[in-house]
Parts: C-alpha cells; structure tokens; sequence
C-alpha cells in the first residue's frame, strides 16, 4: 500500500488521497489516520477481519481531523464519508478493556462502536479525545 506522507507527518494511505485533499481544501488538519470499521455497517466477516488486525484487507478508515471525525470506506469512483463534529461528541469508552479493539462513542443519546485495526490506534483516538486536544 503506497502512503503519502501530509504536511502535518501523517502517512495518508494512496486509498484516501482524494478524501485527505478534500479534508484539507475545507481547512482541516488531519490528526490521524487508523484502519477501523463501524459496527453498524459491517458483517460479521467484516468485523472478524477487523478485529484479527488483517491489514491487507483494510474495509474502511477513522480520518480524525482538528474539527471532526470521518469515517471512510474507500471506493473506486468515490468514497463513502461520514463525520461527526468533535465538539458533539460527549465521551469515548472501551468496550471490554482492550480485548477487542473497540471503542464506543457517544453523541446524544445515541452511540456507536468503532474496532479498530490495531490497538494502538484506539488508544491514540481515546486519549485524543478524552483529553480534547482539538480544543486546546
């Protein structure tokens, strides 16, 4: 997998080039950049992939800017983006204490769970955000 390295020292896989040149058309300044999926819109093969760490089969990314978080699944015309603002989301867990890569955010009443790739990245996205260094 070809990485590009952005002004900010951030590898941007080749996969996301157009979202990261949108990303900072816009203004944003990527913070970092982790293979992970939503639980909502993954199989089970998906999120076995996921949580085994396979990172040849990378099904989607979390692009954590100064502003929001996008979650990315790549595509070959397009990709499909979604963001949440930083400052509308209320808190950030672990879902059973590192055993399997997943974090679960929180906006409102509502909530998602995220598993990441590796989980260092979750670690790096859970103390980004328990710590609001975007606010800083």
């Amino acid at each position: 997998m070809t990485q590009i390295k952005e002004a900010g020292g951030i590898e941007v896989p080749k996969k996301l080039n157009r979202t990261a040149k949108k990303l900072a058309a816009a203004g944003e300044s990527l913070v970092q950049i982790a293979p992970a999926i939503l639980h909502s819109k993954a199989s089970q093969q998906m999120l076995a992939i996921a949580r085994m760490g396979m990172l040849d089969k990378v099904l989607g990314y979390l692009v954590t800017t100064d502003k929001n978080v996008h979650f990315v699944r790549p595509g070959l015309a397009w990709d499909s983006v979604q963001t949440v603002p930083l400052d509308v989301i209320d808190d950030v867990e672990y879902l059973d204490e590192f055993h399997n890569n997943t974090l679960k955010i929180n906006v409102g009443e509502r909530a998602e769970k995220i598993i990441f790739y590796d989980d260092m990245d979750g670690i790096r996205f859970y103390h980004y955000i328990k710590n609001k260094q975007w606010q800083k």
